[in-house]
């Protein structure tokens, strides 16, 4: 496929929103109405764009796009540069430790962030892994708390469906108890 500028315009804007842990990367499906639904298409039908949804405990699904691996690599190839702005997440609010929370929700809540930094699962911790690692209703809890999401991808270079990923408020909690920097 070769890349017009509209194209161009469109993975970078989509790019643009890989650092916001908010959005968990995705550029959110209602900002992407801007464009027209054929050139979404047609990213997704080259691959250059997977499809996600992200499934939370208060029912409030975010939908969206985000640029995948072929993309990247399409990126390096004409030599474009995105410029990342630096996203600050955490604003210093003091989070209390759940009493529901005991110590293995707490390394269900490291490994949620570990696994999601891992390259190949692309910002999931897949499902599979932590279901292996840890019972469902650990997991369940978290969710139910809405300390962890839901992530399903769709596209033809994903390996991982399904997942989860750290919300907001995990995220600031292990940040204040120095689990993660």
């Amino acid at each position: 496929m070769v890349l017009n500028e509209r194209h161009m315009q469109l993975l970078k804007h989509i790019r643009s929103y890989s650092k916001i842990e908010r959005y968990h990367g995705l550029l959110p499906k209602r900002e992407a109405y801007i464009y027209d639904p054929e050139l979404i298409n047609e990213l997704l039908e080259s691959g250059l764009i997977d499809e996600g949804s992200i499934c939370t405990s208060c029912g409030n699904n975010l939908e969206g796009y985000r640029v995948s691996r072929k993309a990247e690599k399409e990126f390096d190839r004409l030599g474009e540069e995105v410029k990342d702005k630096d996203w600050e997440t955490f604003c210093g609010i003091d989070v209390e430790i759940n009493e529901i929370l005991d110590k293995v929700h707490i390394r269900a809540l490291i490994d949620i962030f570990h696994l999601s930094r891992i390259s190949l699962f692309r910002g999931i911790a897949p499902k599979s892994i932590m279901l292996e690692a840890f019972a469902d209703d650990i997991l369940n809890v978290l969710l139910d708390v809405g300390y962890i999401n839901k992530i399903s991808l769709k596209g033809p270079a994903i390996l991982y469906e399904s997942g989860f990923v750290l919300a907001d408020r995990a995220s600031r909690m292990l940040k204040q108890a120095g689990y993660v920097k």
